[in-house]
């Protein structure tokens, strides 16, 4: 189980957000990350990922702390979806996906019968088997945004971290994305814990939501955080009303 303890996040010991006591995260979970822009949400999901930016208390995976877990038995437990692209783009995307069965090959790269089904199965579910063979340069921002999300998910990791896996999406994608991505943590007793300013998206569809409030990090059911109408609390605005995860624009004199 990943589980953070009395933690505090930040840079060269200015801490940006903490939480109080223990946040421990179930399997087979849909869980939401709301805050505003700069409260420390990306800080948090690298910090889960690796223990980077962890200045105070403890980030532990199945009762070992996280920075001393092994390196590759990390990989096989943890993938995380960043909003870096700094990749070679002359790779195909079946290419991409094959890299990212690295943690299970041995010293050769050699994939196995179980590697290629599990990429298949991805490729379909993600509806990527039309660019399966396109080099990542040929590929529109929301095509490759895909492709970086089935990177994620081919690790068949129990935590899947991901910042923003709708940006680049129209809306339509947006809500078929986070859908699938549910669908594929019931399936397959998978956690995906991912940012989202899709607010209204993300809380209808999550189990859970982890939330920013005054540089705290909170945690409650996705019911409890609803009616607790504490959308208005994070997001106080003359302009905006919430009502049951949703905006209402406020009649303007």
């Amino acid at each position: 189980m990943l589980v953070l303890q009395d933690i505090q996040i930040g840079y060269e010991n200015e801490t940006i957000a903490k939480c109080v006591g223990h946040i421990a995260f179930a399997k087979a979970k849909f869980i939401a990350i709301i805050g505003a822009n700069g409260v420390g949400k990306s800080t948090l999901l690298r910090c889960m990922a690796s223990g980077n930016h962890l200045l105070e208390g403890n980030v532990s995976l199945n009762g070992i702390a996280i920075r001393k877990v092994n390196l590759d038995d990390l990989a096989q437990q943890i993938s995380i979806l960043t909003t870096d692209r700094s990749i070679s783009k002359s790779i195909t995307v079946n290419q991409l996906l094959e890299i990212s069965r690295a943690p299970y090959t041995n010293f050769l790269g050699s994939l196995t019968a179980i590697d290629q089904e599990i990429i298949n199965n991805i490729i379909t579910d993600f509806e990527l088997v039309d660019l399966r063979h396109r080099q990542l340069s040929t590929l529109s921002d929301g095509q490759l945004q895909r492709a970086l999300i089935a990177r994620s998910l081919v690790q068949q990791t129990d935590y899947i971290l991901m910042d923003e896996p709708t940006s680049h999406l129209d809306i339509h994608h947006k809500a078929e994305l986070l859908i699938k991505l549910k669908s594929y943590c019931k399936k397959y007793g998978k956690t995906i814990l991912f940012s989202s300013h899709e607010i209204a998206m993300a809380t209808a569809l999550a189990d859970q939501v982890l939330y920013f409030n005054d540089e705290y990090i909170r945690f409650k059911s996705a019911a409890e955080f609803k009616e607790n109408d504490i959308l208005q609390q994070l997001f106080p605005s003359p302009y905006l009303s919430w009502q049951d995860g949703q905006y209402v624009l406020k009649q303007l004199k």
